[in-house]
């Protein structure tokens, strides 16, 4: 399996996007219906194994195992590892914690604008959120009355989870150890974790990250075969209707994403042509959901939620990409610090 070049670079954008709007998908019936999860499709399909935005989620820990392990490989040096990763999340977090926080919360808080502005959960939500590992769902009277109340933005919280598995990149990177067998056999033990499911939902995205960290690793010994691919593909619907679907997906699963990312045959719609929306669809999808749910009140449907929402979404994302994240990422390019490989040298 090659690593993405050329053309297929697109797949893996069009992967992500395709991913961030089933997440976008998904909610609406959380939101449409409340907390309870027993009206999202996949979750009966799968007998509650995972819903679709858990699917979409495990495959950007996939691409983004698979991408980031290249980016340390290609460019070892832990300052711009790190400056790179840091311009890829934290600008265009920062402006919709911010948008957040100073606009949206204001407008359809249900408290009187000073009690809200003077609340100390108005004053931490954007550096616990920033933070990545303190993440902070509510706002002072936002959303309260919604089905799902007082959840502002709750797609927020696995980027934590993202965020320590570059750390683990790195770790391994600069001990030497980010190899085919090191990070194999790190893979095997997060995934006997996954199969007893010790660490829940933490796990499940580390064997996901490194299942995609082991097929580039060992991407010049795996045939991208279509014959393999339809095989796995055939194994994720049988453990989704039957049981396994988390190790199924860590395994077969993860072959299959990247099969659709880099295989030659396969050509998915250019939609990075409009920009790489698919980080800004994820961080402002929830919260546009949940303002519809506001605006729409007993009116509120998930079809309806996804009908308003996605366009918004996608608007937003849009803003946010030409506007903040790709001015951000330019950065990257400008003035980067000289490499510093930091790894021990083998006499």
């Amino acid at each position: 399996m090659d690593s993405a070049a050329g053309p297929r670079a697109t797949n893996f954008d069009a992967l992500r996007l395709l991913a961030a709007v089933a997440v976008l998908v998904s909610h609406s019936f959380t939101l449409a219906f409340g907390t309870d999860e027993g009206h999202e499709p996949f979750l009966i399909l799968s007998r509650n194994q995972a819903t679709l935005g858990g699917v979409a989620v495990l495959v950007f820990f996939v691409i983004s195992g698979y991408l980031i392990t290249q980016s340390f490989e290609r460019s070892p040096d832990p300052r711009r590892f790190l400056r790179a990763r840091a311009l890829r999340i934290f600008p265009g977090l920062f402006v919709s914690l911010l948008l957040t926080v100073a606009v949206l919360g204001p407008a359809v808080t249900a408290l009187p604008l000073a009690r809200y502005l003077s609340a100390p959960e108005t004053l931490t939500y954007l550096p616990a959120n920033l933070l990545l590992f303190l993440p902070q769902f509510d706002l002072p009277g936002v959303f309260a009355t919604n089905p799902v109340p007082n959840a502002v933005n709750g797609s927020l919280w696995t980027l934590q989870y993202e965020f320590a598995m570059y750390l683990v990149v790195l770790a391994l990177g600069l001990c030497n150890a980010l190899t085919r067998y090191v990070v194999l056999a790190l893979w095997a033990v997060v995934m006997v974790l996954t199969w007893r499911w010790i660490g829940g939902f933490a796990v499940a995205f580390a064997a996901s990250f490194l299942s995609g960290a082991v097929l580039y690793l060992w991407r010049d010994r795996l045939a991208c075969d279509w014959r393999l691919a339809a095989l796995s593909m055939a194994m994720v619907v049988l453990a989704t209707l039957t049981h396994g679907f988390h190790i199924a997906f860590a395994t077969f699963g993860a072959y299959l994403v990247i099969y659709l990312a880099t295989a030659p045959a396969v050509r998915l719609p250019d939609l990075a042509r409009y920009g790489d929306l698919s980080y800004g669809v994820y961080i402002y999808a929830f919260v546009t959901q949940q303002t519809v749910a506001q605006l729409l009140g007993p009116a509120m449907t998930w079809y309806w939620d996804v009908a308003l929402s996605l366009p918004l979404s996608l608007a937003l994302a849009w803003l946010s990409w030409h506007y903040v994240e790709r001015p951000a990422l330019a950065l990257k390019r400008a003035r980067a610090p000289a490499a510093c490989d930091l790894r021990p040298k083998r006499s």
